[in-house]
C-alpha cells in the first residue's frame, strides 16, 4: 500500500484516503468489516465522521498495534492511520499517498495524538 495516492474517500487499491486506508486493512487484513456512519460516504467533514464512529472505538492509554492513531489540529480530530510495530501506516492529504512513519512524527506534526483499539467493553 506504500506509494497508494490519497483521494477523498477513496477506499481502494489504487486510490484511498485516511480511513478507506483503516477500513481495507480492517477488511483485508483482520477479516473484520468496521462500522462506517453513512456521513463518510455522503462527503461529510472529518469531523462529523469521527463524531459518529469513534463510538465503537476503545481510547487507550498507548499505542497498540493494529489500533489507530487519530490526530489533532488545535481542538479538531483532523487525521487517522493504521498502528503497525509501533509505526504509523497512513494516508497523507491532498497530492499525498500512502506512507509509513514514526509514531514521534506523527506526536510532532499535531496538536494532540489519540490512539484506539476497535470495539467497545
Amino acid at each position: 500500500m506504500i506509494g497508494v495516492p490519497w483521494a477523498n474517500r477513496a477506499c481502494s487499491f489504487e486510490n484511498v484516503d485516511c480511513w478507506g486506508l483503516v477500513v481495507l486493512y480492517y477488511r483485508h487484513a483482520l477479516g473484520i468489516e468496521l462500522h462506517q456512519t453513512p456521513d463518510y460516504e455522503a462527503g461529510a467533514d472529518f469531523f462529523t465522521c469521527y463524531q459518529g464512529d469513534v463510538v465503537f472505538w476503545r481510547q487507550v492509554d498507548k499505542p497498540v498495534d493494529g489500533g489507530i492513531f487519530v490526530g489533532y489540529r488545535g481542538a479538531q480530530p483532523a487525521h487517522v492511520g493504521l498502528v503497525l510495530n509501533r509505526q504509523a501506516l497512513h494516508s497523507r492529504g491532498e497530492n499525498g499517498s500512502v506512507r509509513m512513519d514514526s509514531l514521534l512524527v506523527i506526536q510532532r506534526a499535531f496538536t494532540k495524538v489519540e490512539f484506539f483499539e476497535y470495539g467497545v467493553n
